[in-house]
């Protein structure tokens, strides 16, 4: 059963501003792949993430400013600008779609001309499984 905290957007129809992953490392390691997804879209700015098979949707003022860690941390969370390696920025969005997986979810991101970014959440881990801009 499909379980979402918070108020999921009405991104359809709306033009993709930037597309922000933070990954989460843990000791040079990359642990979960898609720690948070920053989404803004016409002047709004909508957090996603995953914990536990829930998905949870927050609205924020702006995209966050990457975690400035210390050396010797032996976490980071690095910001990964996937609108603009995947040509995916000033796009509008057609579609998403949200779907339940067996311990986890499935969130599919479709733009204009055929892009599409799909994540997998299962088992506490949260991976990109397809991304074409």
């Amino acid at each position: 059963m499909l379980q979402i905290d918070g108020i999921q957007p009405k991104l359809e129809g709306h033009v993709c501003e930037s597309l922000i992953c933070q990954q989460y490392w843990y000791n040079g390691k990359l642990d979960d792949e898609v720690d948070v997804l920053f989404i803004k879209a016409d002047g709004r700015c909508y957090q996603l993430y995953f914990e536990n098979g829930v998905v949870f949707w927050r609205t924020q003022q702006e995209v966050p400013q990457p975690f400035e860690y210390k050396q010797g941390d032996k976490f980071t969370y690095p910001f990964v600008d996937l609108g603009e390696k995947y040509q995916l920025n000033n796009r509008l969005i057609t579609g998403l779609i949200v779907e339940p997986l067996p311990q986890g979810a499935k969130v599919h991101m479709q733009f204009e001309n055929g892009g599409d970014l799909v994540l997998y959440h299962q088992e506490n881990r949260t991976e990109i499984r397809r991304i074409t801009g």
